[in-house]
């Protein structure tokens, strides 16, 4: 025991316990408390019976004897506390240079395991500022995964590790796949080992021994996690094209038997896989259909976006199937029931493998497909649309789908592109300036377009409100049960053979025009009940009666609002042919009324009176 601290004990000053503890504390000792951290032991004052310790932020702190033997835990000069005591503007810029030894240190220090809030505990506030840390952090982590010798938590509630400097790599990998929780880090532990294959140079066995891990985790996971599996299935795959020699036993599941098994689940998959395993699963079809895989490609692309279609163009094509692509286009062409995403397709390979389903009649299916896709879009956000997308950047495309088109296809294409609701104001006639440019005589539907929303509509109260009532049903009954059947439909398979389906969208564009045209309608429209009618002439709100010029016929017509024709009860719509003859007509003047076999009768008006007194 030291000289001082025996004497301490002799005069009763302190505990022989006491001593023991403080024999581990002696002047120049780095110590760590619980609440104040590091701390260098600066001198015992046998005189007061107290030590005095240099924390960090408490320099020339004293204790008692006794409770700094309890309280304080002797550290070695190279630990991180120690350093971070002493040596603060070192780790300061190690954290800024190496980051990754930084934590090195810390774990080291700490028996090579630490929690993420412990971490940031030592770190933070001191030698990465609290504003930094959180970005510091997020970049010393990715460097971390990459170096083998530390486990990387996956959630805070787990320990950041460090592994033994001998440590095999080989065996570090395959322990981060054992220790990965689900399907989607297995395939990442997975991706790690084909990066860094080269170390199971003398370790094939440990990758055979993988390959049949694999292959029974993604068996038992596949119906759970559909999509993890397969991948799973795509990554192991990938692995045994890196290394010679191995590859998965004949027992072992393969991607070909999934989609056979579940051919539902098919589009899904498509729609999320990367482009590299999606053409891995495009060469399994003749494998998992045998002789009806292409039928079974195309009977996708309904459900496929752009991307998927372009792949499984690629891949027909390839296989020397593109004149079953080309047939089922031609098809889908003429029922009208091709994706928006195929046409699409379509007009993104029009001077490639599509160039002979690129027509000037493909125009209006783009618009129709671009109509029946804003009906199915909800609420007020745009839903993603590549056709749309397409139309609007590409500034080719117009003046190629209408190069060669007669005229009329020209002026319906504009007269829908110039009224559409997929597209914005601004949009629309920057678009339109690209079909005036070649055809400028489809000017005047610009004009007469911007002429029609002057343009307002009188009717009745009574008509606003039955209109406005079925406007409301379309849309909160019609379209919605509509979506439904069409969804109910496609599930009963090939959409080329599909009567229901072909009846659902067929209605789909019945009810869009509806929509549109009432939208239109009830915009325009101007409620009156007919008050107060100018009876000088005739006149919207009049009752007129006439008497035939050739015989003893007599007529009474009240012309009303333009959703108000009743003829059976001799009310005409003002817009009607036989109310524009008789408007602005006087008492005594003669009016020829067109006869249903042709020609015209003539009437004197005798008298005009207002609908309500």
């Amino acid at each position: 025991m030291h000289p001082e601290l025996e004497k301490l004990v002799a005069r009763g000053k302190i505990e022989p316990e006491t001593a023991e503890q403080l024999e581990a504390l002696p002047p120049g000792t780095f110590c760590e408390h619980k609440s104040w951290g590091a701390g260098k032991i600066a001198e015992w004052d046998r005189l007061n019976v107290k030590v005095v310790v240099d924390f960090e932020e408490k320099e020339g702190h004293e204790m008692g004897m006794k409770f700094a033997g309890m309280s304080l835990t002797p550290i070695p000069e190279d630990s991180f506390l120690a350093k971070r005591h002493s040596s603060l503007d070192e780790l300061r810029d190690l954290a800024a240079s190496d980051s990754v030894e930084l934590v090195k240190l810390a774990l080291s220090s700490h028996g090579d395991r630490l929690y993420l809030d412990q971490l940031e505990e030592l770190v933070k506030g001191k030698i990465v500022t609290e504003g930094k840390y959180k970005s510091w952090w997020e970049s010393t982590k990715k460097k971390l995964r990459e170096d083998l010798q530390f486990i990387v938590p996956a959630k805070r509630t787990e320990p950041l590790e460090l592994r033994e400097e001998d440590f095999d790599p080989s065996e570090g990998l395959i322990a981060d796949f054992h220790e990965a929780r689900d399907l989607k880090a297995k395939v990442k532990a997975v991706e790690a080992i084909i990066k860094d294959i080269g170390a199971f140079k003398d370790h094939q066995d440990r990758l055979e021994n993988l390959v049949a891990d694999i292959s029974e985790i993604a068996r038992k996971g596949v119906k759970l996690q559909y999509l993890q599996a397969v991948e799973l299935i795509l990554i192991r795959e990938e692995l045994c094209s890196k290394v010679k020699d191995l590859e998965a036993g004949d027992d072992q599941i393969k991607i070909s038997e999934i989609l056979a098994a579940d051919e539902s689940a098919i589009p899904g998959l498509f729609e999320e896989l990367s482009l590299t395993r999606l053409r891995q699963v495009l060469k399994s079809f003749p494998e998992a259909f045998g002789d009806e895989w292409v039928d079974k490609i195309l009977g996708i692309i309904p459900e496929c976006n752009l991307r998927s279609i372009s792949e499984i163009a690629n891949f027909l094509e390839s296989s020397e199937k593109k004149a079953a692509l080309i047939e089922y286009m031609e098809d889908g062409l003429q029922q009208r029931s091709l994706s928006s995403d195929s046409l699409a397709w379509i007009c993104k390979e029009r001077k490639g493998m599509a160039k002979n389903l690129f027509t000037p009649e493909l125009s209006l299916s783009v618009m129709s497909s671009l109509e029946s896709d804003q009906l199915n879009e909800e609420g007020s956000v745009r839903s993603a649309n590549r056709l749309r997308d397409l139309v609007e950047t590409d500034k080719d495309l117009i003046p190629d789908l209408i190069e060669g088109a007669n005229i009329n296809t020209i002026r319906n294409f504009a007269s829908r592109l110039i009224t559409s609701a997929s597209f914005d104001e601004l949009t629309r006639k920057s678009l339109m300036a690209r079909v005036i440019k070649l055809h400028p005589d489809v000017l005047d539907l610009v004009s007469g377009n911007e002429k029609k929303q002057d343009e307002t509509l009188i009717v009745s109260e009574e008509s606003y409100t039955v209109k406005k009532a079925a406007y409301d049903r379309l849309v909160k009954e019609e379209i919605p049960q509509n979506r439904e059947d069409i969804k109910i439909a496609r599930s009963y398979g090939d959409l080329r053979e599909n009567f229901e389906y072909k009846s659902a969208k067929e209605y789909q564009r019945v009810l869009m025009k509806r929509q549109n045209d009432w939208e239109r309608d009830l915009k325009l429209a101007q409620p009156t009940d007919f008050a107060n009618p100018d009876t000088s002439q005739a006149s919207i709100g009049t009752v007129v009666e006439m008497e035939s010029t050739s015989d003893d016929e007599t007529l009474t017509y009240t012309i009303l609002g333009a959703w108000d024709s009743d003829p059976e009860q001799g009310i005409i719509a003002y817009l009607s042919e036989r109310a524009v003859q008789i408007l602005e007509k006087k008492v005594g003047d003669q009016v020829d009324l067109p006869l249903v076999d042709g020609g015209t009768k003539s009437y004197k008006i005798t008298s005009i009176s207002p609908f309500r007194s």
